[in-house]
């Protein structure tokens, strides 16, 4: 199913072009209309938008401009242009700003579905392809019972689609929850009734950024059942240590303690202390750190979340405390360590 915008100050217009594709293209669902280019632009911001129909003539900014902006922000959106006028300035611009098609009112019922169709039909294999693709890498992660690895790779996806301001979330985060439910499917197992029920109610939200920890915990208990977890720890392994490790992974964002782990592992928090520094060469301690400040890095070099939100990413009490132990560890502010990964100068002079 492509979702669809429409862009049309007439209101007689937008009814129509609704009509006619709620009625006659099984293949799209509209899920917003815009009267002007100031709503058009908030429908960008926050909605996933596979095809857009946008008439030229909006108030501004008019559709030339939202074109403009869709390609600036790098999106893959398809866009239909409409116009009443057959100006050869007009054309010559739309397809400078790569518009897939081109349509004169009054619009014909045969060529408006014409049109849809086709962009549907160049858009179709790539979507499909992506989708299989994440489908396809979860299940051999759990295949090979590589359950940190499942967990960075779910993180990954959720650090692409809620690191990048002005990302549409509500249709990325769905992709992600249906590439690993079919990742379940394709070993034989369901997601249980009560965590299908939250993902439902979670997807029936207006997301924002600060859906992102809500969005990350139904993702890691999904990864949980892919690999048929009790409870939150992680594969079941005979060995303590990789039963914390994996406890570690799966909880970075939340306050782990050495009592809390060694808990989870059914050992006692002194032995659990002895046993990581012997096989981790490090204290438990230390290695916390260690990982937090990693995640934070990524993190802080791989998106555009705010420093507060990368903080309580990792459980850290408030910004201001999560900035000094960053110093601390690397040397350079957050905001200081993000500015040099950005500045190829300032990387190239290390």
């Amino acid at each position: 199913m492509f979702d669809v915008v429409i862009v049309e100050d007439e209101e007689l217009e937008r009814r129509a072009l609704r009509k006619i594709l709620e009625e006659k293209h099984d293949g799209v669902r509209v899920v917003g209309e815009a009267r002007n280019g100031a709503e058009a632009v908030r429908l960008i911001e926050t909605t996933h938008i596979d095809l857009m129909l946008v008439d030229i003539r909006i108030p501004r900014p008019n559709g030339l401009e939202i074109i403009q902006i869709i390609r600036d922000r790098g999106l893959p959106t398809r866009v239909i242009i409409l116009t009443a006028y057959d100006h050869f300035d007009i054309m010559k611009e739309a397809i400078h700003l790569k518009a897939d098609n081109f349509l004169l009112k009054p619009i014909r019922t045969a060529e408006l579905l014409s049109a849809v169709t086709a962009c549907i039909g160049d858009a179709a294999p790539r979507q499909e392809q992506e989708a299989r693709k994440a489908t396809d890498e979860f299940a051999r992660l759990a295949d090979e019972n590589r359950y940190r690895d499942c967990l960075s790779m779910a993180r990954s996806h959720l650090q692409d689609i809620f690191g990048t301001e002005g990302a549409p979330l509500h249709r990325a985060v769905r992709d992600l929850f249906d590439a690993l439910t079919d990742s379940l499917q394709s070993r034989g197992l369901e997601v249980t009734p009560e965590l299908a029920g939250s993902i439902r109610h979670l997807l029936d939200q207006n997301l924002d950024i600060q859906s992102h920890f809500q969005v990350q915990e139904l993702a890691f208990q999904v990864v949980d059942q892919l690999f048929q977890v009790k409870g939150q720890g992680g594969a079941r392994t005979s060995d303590h240590v990789q039963d914390v490790l994996n406890f570690i992974e799966r909880n970075l964002h939340k306050r782990v303690t050495l009592e809390g782990a060694a808990n989870f592992a059914h050992i006692s928090p002194c032995y659990l202390s002895r046993l990581f520094r012997k096989e981790m060469d490090a204290t438990f301690v230390s290695y916390i750190r260690e990982q937090r400040i990693t995640r934070a890095k990524e993190l802080l070099g791989g998106s555009d979340l705010p420093i507060g939100n990368v903080a309580l990413d990792l459980s850290f009490s408030d910004a201001n405390y999560f900035c000094k132990a960053f110093k601390k560890e690397v040397g350079l502010s957050p905001t200081e360590y993000r500015r040099k990964l950005k500045d190829p100068k300032a990387r190239l002079a290390n």
